[in-house]
């Protein structure tokens, strides 16, 4: 494992604390010499105010989602009509005699466009 967690920028900001965390304040006065300081601290502490973006973007990547969710399921039943072409075809071809055994008019009955292709060639050469 290469110890990268592809993972860490998904998880949604709402799991963060709200506040944050309370300090029991009354322990570190009779710790620190300058209860002042504490006192200080303490109003700084509870003055930070941690602004928190607005989620626009949710919504959005919801419809791309299921936008791409469609697009998914609609390539899959693409892919299964190409593949039982691909079957089909398949079949015929185990279905054919084997090239050894084949004279070229047999070979060439089933394929009318190279066929066509080859009567081509063979008029644009003659003399």
């Amino acid at each position: 494992s290469s110890g990268i967690n592809a993972e860490w920028p998904l998880r949604p900001g709402s799991a963060l604390p709200s506040n944050l965390e309370a300090i029991d304040w009354g322990y570190y006065a009779g710790r620190v010499g300058n209860p002042a300081l504490v006192e200080d601290f303490k109003a700084k502490y509870g003055s930070v105010q941690v602004p928190r973006p607005s989620d626009n973007q949710t919504s959005g990547i919801g419809a791309l989602e299921n936008d791409f969710k469609k697009e998914v399921a609609e390539y899959l039943e693409g892919s299964k009509e190409r593949i039982a072409k691909f079957e089909a075809a398949l079949a015929d071809l185990h279905a054919e005699k084997p090239l050894e055994e084949m004279t070229v008019a047999e070979y060439l009955s089933t394929k009318p466009e190279l066929r066509a292709q080859l009567v081509e060639d063979i008029e644009a050469r003659k003399l």
